[in-house]
């Protein structure tokens, strides 16, 4: 069972593995850092049954009522940039949740400024890798997500398009993160040449793209040291 992500809720293990969801039942007095593998040699799991198709999400133990804990920080804390990917199709349902993901965000005056196009075909990866320098890891991805747009009027119009379309991108990662899919984004620099390869009508542009596949180094994992200022640095209160 190949592992994609793994991630701890309370005592309860969830692993998106290659072959489907599994369930483990956690010792208690395992720390959350230790790794799947780990926990499986050591006798630290005990398997649940795999949840049926079509049912709702199990809560994790001891949730029996009330609102309980989203995944939404592990994913947050586990995204990161991944720019070579294994050889590993993607399932089609994630591809899809990854795109209702884009589809939701939010945008000024609900105005939803962008079309997505799906690319998967592996020469039409390739060519759109060479629409910028910086953009190769497009060519070795499973999927891509161009994001396209209409050429914005003035600085305004391409500063609130700048500001949409960057939220629809985050939160496509985020919502690939949790699925244990790694992401790179890339603006697009030889626009005749992206629109040969996709085909958006004139007036329109291809502003980002996101390379999607799994990670071909160590999976997806929170991130317990980033690589960023420190928070006393970054956040001030009330005033500078």
């Amino acid at each position: 069972m190949p592992t994609r992500v793994w991630r701890v809720h309370g005592t309860t293990l969830h692993v998106a593995a290659d072959d489907g969801p599994h369930w483990w039942q956690v010792d208690p007095n395992w720390a959350d850092e230790t790794s799947w593998n780990t926990r499986q040699s050591a006798g630290a799991l005990t398997a649940h049954p795999a949840r049926p198709e079509g049912d709702p999400a199990p809560a994790p133990l001891g949730c029996t009522g009330g609102p309980c804990p989203m995944e939404t920080w592990d994913a947050v804390r586990a995204r990161r940039d991944v720019r070579e990917f294994r050889d590993t199709p993607l399932h089609d349902a994630d591809l899809e949740r990854v795109l209702e993901a884009g589809r939701r965000a939010p945008s000024a005056g609900n105005l939803q400024p962008w079309d997505f196009v799906l690319v998967r075909d592996r020469d039409r990866l390739r060519a759109l890798s060479t629409v910028r320098q910086g953009a190769g890891h497009v060519a070795g991805a499973q999927a891509a997500v161009a994001l396209v747009a209409l050429v914005p009027a003035d600085d305004e119009q391409r500063s609130i398009l700048a500001f949409d379309l960057g939220q629809a991108t985050m939160l496509m990662a985020l919502v690939a993160a949790d699925l244990g899919i790694g992401t790179a984004h890339s603006a697009a620099q030889d626009q005749a040449a992206a629109q040969e390869v996709l085909g958006f009508p004139d007036g329109r542009f291809l502003a980002f793209m996101l390379s999607l596949g799994h990670p071909a180094g160590r999976p997806l994992a929170v991130i317990t040291r980033p690589d960023r200022r420190a928070y006393a640095d970054v956040v001030h209160l009330e005033r500078w």
